[in-house]
């Protein structure tokens, strides 16, 4: 039987509309659209930090790594993750800038099941 390509992950979903502090209101967020599923690199999160990093599908349609603030996001779960554009991306940040995702292993599910119950224990 052949080994499947995947990571477990986390994924979020950009907020539909938030407010700024002038009383604006937006929709998404400047590189996301409303809805738009995103990665969550929670391995370097933690709760004295305002941004995360995200892999999603940005406003032009390409797959993009951005930081954005933690209050954009909603609605996290952890799935496996097959897209081979996002696991490509996954895995040239670890070689290259040493930023660690989860991977296959029955730990790393309950790694990221662990960082999904931290945040919403924070964020409530």
């Amino acid at each position: 039987m052949e080994k499947k390509n995947f990571r477990y992950g986390v994924v979020a979903n950009i907020i539909e509309y938030h407010t700024d502090e002038n009383g604006n209101v937006y929709r998404g967020t400047k590189p996301f659209t409303t809805g738009t599923k995103v990665y969550l690199n929670g391995k370097h999160w933690n709760t004295n930090k305002r941004q995360i990093e995200v892999i999603g599908r940005n406003r032009f349609g390409r797959i993009a790594l951005e930081w954005i603030d933690t209050w954009f996001l909603e609605n996290l779960r952890v799935k496996r993750i097959y897209k081979p554009n996002v696991l490509k991306i996954m895995n040239y940040l670890e070689v290259v800038e040493a930023c660690p995702w989860w991977n296959q292993t029955h730990e790393d599910r309950k790694d990221a099941i662990r960082f999904v119950e931290e945040w919403n224990n924070y964020f409530g």
